[in-house]
């Protein structure tokens, strides 16, 4: 199976740890601040590397900014091919207190001119022939347009899959297209953007869950496109010719949420179409995504961790 990434907006995540933070003050570390790539995409290519896909990621870079952010990869040993910017990559901050509390600081990203945004465009399609999963996530720099991953999906000829894990008005036009995209990858809050629903899952978890359910058929049997959906502390949801699936998520102490959502839909590729069967998938998503919630800020959970987790698996409902 040869699988593609694409991360059009990627950024250097830098977090800085403190006992306490208020805004016109000055604010001491507590402890030496942590430096990530941060980029859906490429989360979801070094998560895949670990349960044994290979992949090649795609998308833009620039400046020195853009320089550090490859760099950060290379302890993953994944393999890139990114189209370079005039456009300085964004550096994101995060200000974690130790009241669990987070603050962030993100950059929108440099603009895309017209030729680099071509360049990229004609890279893709010059790869879709020989690809079968195309996974594209994160935000649309200024330039690129939000129709980007429309575009995208246009280029295929018929055999490429695309997953589409964006937001916003980047979704509705994806999925307003003439070819959509194999599946969409929404979290609960996206979910609710892209349906204008919201899902009681923290005051009347059962309605709320029905609520998901009943949006996740309804786009499944309008559009033929399959949603896999987390739900955070609650879980994931798969609706899609498989059936219907929803697995509570287990009980862990949380360290980092960074890159769950990625690890979670790698999880649920690498099983789903290399063994197949949707409700072992999801079994293995929620578990993997769990296991990387409780590793620390930049780790990324290992085939073997995953695994384990699944043991905590309880509550599955068809």
């Amino acid at each position: 199976m040869k699988t593609a990434t694409l991360t059009l907006n990627p950024a250097v995540d830098r977090t800085m740890y403190c006992a306490a933070a208020e805004i016109g003050e000055l604010n001491r570390a507590v402890a030496p601040s942590a430096m990530i790539h941060g980029g859906k995409g490429t989360n979801v290519s070094c998560a895949l590397k670990q349960f044994g896909v290979p992949s090649t990621a795609y998308g833009f870079v620039g400046g020195g900014m853009g320089e550090l952010y490859i760099k950060l990869l290379e302890p993953y040993g994944i393999n890139t091919d990114f189209t370079h910017t005039q456009s300085e990559s964004r550096l994101n901050f995060k200000i974690m207190c130790e009241n669990g509390s987070t603050t962030e600081f993100n950059e929108a990203g440099g603009e895309i001119t017209p030729d680099e945004k071509a360049a990229l465009l004609e890279k893709i399609k010059g790869v879709l022939d020989g690809t079968d999963l195309f996974i594209m996530g994160g935000s649309v720099p200024p330039g690129a347009g939000k129709g980007i991953y429309s575009e995208i999906i246009n280029l295929g000829g018929g055999k490429t899959k695309f997953i589409a894990d964006c937001d916003g008005e980047a979704l509705k036009l994806c999925m307003a297209g003439e070819k959509k995209p194999y599946m969409i990858k929404p979290n609960r809050f996206e979910l609710e953007q892209y349906t204008g629903k919201k899902f009681s899952l923290d005051n009347d978890f059962d309605a709320g869950l029905e609520e998901v359910k009943k949006e996740a058929k309804k786009i499944y049997e309008e559009t033929g496109v399959v949603v896999l959906c987390t739900l955070g502390k609650y879980g994931g949801l798969y609706c899609g010719g498989d059936g219907l699936y929803y697995i509570a998520a287990p009980k862990i102490e949380a360290r980092s949420f960074s890159a769950a959502g990625d690890t979670f839909l790698a999880a649920f590729l690498s099983v789903y179409f290399v063994d197949g069967g949707a409700e072992r998938a999801l079994e293995f998503a929620v578990a993997a995504s769990a296991a990387k919630v409780a590793k620390p800020q930049g780790g990324f959970a290992s085939l073997d961790e995953a695994v384990k987790m699944l043991d905590c698996l309880t509550n599955i409902i068809i």
